[in-house]
Parts: structure tokens; sequence; C-alpha cells
């Protein structure tokens, strides 16, 4: 009876990130601004040729053709289309939260929704979480069963837990996704061992685009003036009491320098940028961004 409750009580969890990631604020809208960055336009310039009597003059590349005896037209090859593939931290640190939701949680809908974005597109969709290891690897596919299938992966308890390693996570990636692929990357960045970023140079070097979301709880860069707090590993294992009235400024600047070096070593490994505090509305923070960098994207 135990395990008809658990599988009771994660098709209710996977219901309600279904229906959070389908009413999310301002989600219609960030689905308009995605399909316009990512939908590819079906052709790509190829280079030019010289005019046939045969061509479609309205072809004719009149710029390229100023100054020189003959008429150039421009030729286009099928672009490939382009694929979409998430990388999801599910390690302990994930698994904090003061807010509404732990950042596993709220790592979990920006994850779904850029699968349900993707799809909405027309565009491809892979997805892999890892923990300790590769808990879950899926290759891009279309359609809503591919949708349906990572939301039962993401909702699974069993997937989180244990020490991610970044570098070898990104090194899975890039043995296994095609080139014409934005990667999303989806991490606090706290504990994510190994020396990943050359891992992310070469997949910015191989990938179309990659984007690092990092995911961060308030408590992560912020400590309160509230006297003596408990504080506990992500493994449970250890414990400590801290007042943090005295600790909270130093702290505080601790962290804001922390998180200026990681965004220079994401930025350095050529991945494009965004911190998502778990109490953003995460659509806005996706809009505002592409707003911002059209031309890089």
């Amino acid at each position: 009876m135990k395990d008809e409750d658990s599988l009771l009580d994660r098709e209710e969890i996977r219901q309600g990130l279904d229906a959070e990631v389908k009413r999310v604020s301002d989600l219609f809208r960030f689905v308009l601004k995605y399909k316009r960055q990512f939908q590819p336009s079906g052709v790509e310039f190829a280079g030019l040729r010289q005019y046939l009597p045969s061509d479609d003059a309205s072809r004719i590349d009149w710029k390229n053709s100023a100054g020189t005896p003959d008429l150039y037209v421009k030729e286009y090859d099928e672009e490939v289309d382009m694929d979409v593939f998430i990388l999801l931290d599910c390690s302990d640190t994930m698994t904090f939260g003061t807010a509404e939701k732990l950042k596993s949680e709220y790592a979990a809908v920006v994850a779904a929704a850029l699968a349900y974005a993707s799809i909405d597109a027309n565009i491809n969709v892979g997805f892999c979480m890892y923990g300790d290891e590769e808990q879950v690897f899926i290759t891009p596919r279309g359609g809503t069963d591919q949708y349906d299938l990572i939301i039962d992966e993401i909702t699974k308890p069993e997937h989180y837990g244990g020490k991610i390693d970044m570098e070898d996570a990104i090194d899975d990636v890039i043995g296994q996704i095609k080139e014409n692929t934005s990667l999303f990357i989806i991490s606090d960045f706290l504990e994510t061992g190994g020396e990943w970023k050359s891992k992310m140079t070469l997949a910015s070097m191989k990938f179309r685009h990659v984007m690092s979301v990092v995911t961060r709880d308030l408590r992560d860069y912020k400590l309160p003036d509230s006297g003596n707090f408990r504080f506990e590993s992500p493994d449970g294992a250890e414990q400590l009491v801290v007042n943090t009235s005295k600790v909270r400024e130093q702290f505080n600047e601790k962290a804001r320098q922390e998180e200026e070096a990681l965004e220079e070593k994401i930025k350095g490994g050529g991945s494009a940028f965004i911190k998502l505090d778990t109490r953003d509305k995460f659509s806005a923070r996706f809009a505002e961004y592409f707003d911002g960098n059209r031309e890089a994207w």
C-alpha cells in the first residue's frame, strides 16, 4: 500500500508541475520571444553566383553586382533544424530553499518550461539530470510525448541528491549531442567539482549557443540580521549554530565576490549567463535577456 501511496503522491506532483508550467506568469509572451530567437529560418546564405537568364530577376544582388560587368544572385542552402538540450543539476545543494520553492523545484519548472516552449516552437528538445552520476539522458526529439517523458523524469525523487561533477556532465553532453544545438545548463554552481570551465569552452565552440542559468536561493548570498541560526550541510551530516547578526556582512560580501567570479568564469567559457533567484518570475528574466542580447542569439 505504501508503494501505491508513493505513486499517487508522485502523480500529484507531476500533474502539479505540468499545470504550473502551463500557467506560469507571462509564459506565452516568453514563448513568442523564444520562437523569434530560436526558430530556424529554414535557409542560410551559401554564397553568390552569376545571374542566369532563367533566374528570377528579383533575386539579383544589386549591391554586390554594382561596379562589375556581371550580375550576381544570392544562393541559399536549407538550414539544418536546431535542437535544444537541457542539463539539470539535481545534486544536494539544489535541494535547499527558504522561499516558496526549493531550488530544485524552481529549476524543475524552468527546465520543463524550456522543454514546453521548445516543443511548442517545433524544436526538438533533449534533457539530462545529474547528481552523483548521470541520472537521466534523453536524446532530442519533438512532440508532446517528449515533454511528458521529461516531466515524468523530473518528478522522480530518486533522481535527486549527491554531488554533481559538472566537468563530466558537460563532457557527456559534448560527446552525445549534435553541433547545431542550444545547450541550457541549470545549476546553482555551488559544489560542481572538477575544472569545468575548459569543458564549457569546448561546449561553446561545438554548440550553436550555451546558456548557464544560475539558480539561487536568497540565503545562498544574503544572511538575515536575526541572531542565532542553525545551519545544516547539504547531506545532513553536519550542523552548525551561527549568530548571523555578527557574520552577515562578511558573508554577504564574500558571496558577492564569489558570484562575480562565477559570472566571469562562465562568460570566460563562452556561455551566456542568467542568474535567477527562486523568487523571480523567470519568464520575465529570459525575455529581458533576449531583448538585450538579440544579436548574440
